[in-house]
């Protein structure tokens, strides 16, 4: 008992944080992925590795200055994919290539010792309060941000021109929604890493979409089947000594293929 109380302890603050992120990846999902942008968060935590690189060249917490880096990059892919001939795949591709290599050059002349393995992987076992703090910030902000704008949002995604076209201001909108899950990857890059933050922010919509009949469904669906993996990863990652990014990731996988092979056998064979 008092060693899983000393567990609870040393993993509190990544709990939360990986909880929270969870939680708003479920919130940001519905609206990323249906509207065929789910490759921004891979692009973006490119992005994010450079810009916490950059960061770690003049202060201790890299977090401050990587912050509007990375709203600013997400700004700029969607501007460029809008009033650029460049197709959105390849302003993000350019946009992150450079970021990225520019981060590479970053890391050779900084004078700290950078963890390449955690960026790529990630770490929730050294969170800090300053981590949660900004995680909840984050997680309020964009709740609040959809709540306000709900019906907005979904004539944005499943229509833009009519969504324009009715008077909803869709710049603002998108850009805004753009700046949040560039910050989601941003935060997100440090607990679950660069090549894995993409996946907590699609597979909350792919699972949720196998049993959701209304687009409120998505949000129930999502959060249930997010808290599940995330908690349940966490501690099994923890037993087992193995990352808890990547083992959370698998069990989404995990999850969505047993839920998808029921839904095309047990439970429509009971519809019919």
């Amino acid at each position: 008992m008092d060693n899983f109380l000393l567990t609870l302890d040393v993993l509190k603050y990544g709990i939360l944080v990986v909880t929270l992120l969870g939680l708003t990846a479920t919130l940001l999902s519905p609206f990323i992925v249906l509207n065929e942008q789910s490759m921004i968060a891979d692009g973006l935590s490119h992005v994010s590795f450079s810009s916490l690189a950059i960061g770690f060249l003049w202060m201790d917490e890299p977090i401050y200055l990587a912050v509007p880096l990375v709203v600013i990059s997400s700004i700029l892919i969607k501007w460029m994919s809008h009033y650029t001939k460049a197709h959105a795949d390849s302003a993000l591709s350019m946009v992150s290539s450079f970021m990225f290599a520019v981060g590479l050059i970053a890391i050779k002349f900084s004078n700290q010792s950078i963890d390449l393995e955690s960026l790529i992987s990630g770490n929730i076992w050294f969170r800090t309060s300053l981590d949660l703090y900004i995680t909840l910030g984050l997680f309020i902000a964009v709740g609040l941000f959809i709540l306000i704008n709900y019906r907005k949002l979904i004539n944005l995604t499943f229509d833009y021109q009519y969504a324009k076209f009715s008077g909803v201001k869709v710049n603002v909108l998108s850009y805004t929604l753009a700046a949040f899950t560039g910050l989601f990857v941003l935060i997100g890059v440090r607990s679950i890493g660069v090549l894995l933050i993409s996946s907590l922010l699609i597979f909350p919509l792919v699972t949720a979409n196998i049993f959701s009949k209304r687009f409120r469904d998505l949000f129930i669906y999502g959060t249930i089947f997010s808290m599940t993996v995330i908690i349940l990863g966490i501690f099994l990652a923890h037993i087992l000594n193995i990352p808890a990014g990547s083992f959370i990731v698998i069990l989404y996988t995990l999850l969505y293929s047993v839920l998808f092979v029921l839904n095309k056998t047990i439970l429509r064979r009971k519809v019919t």
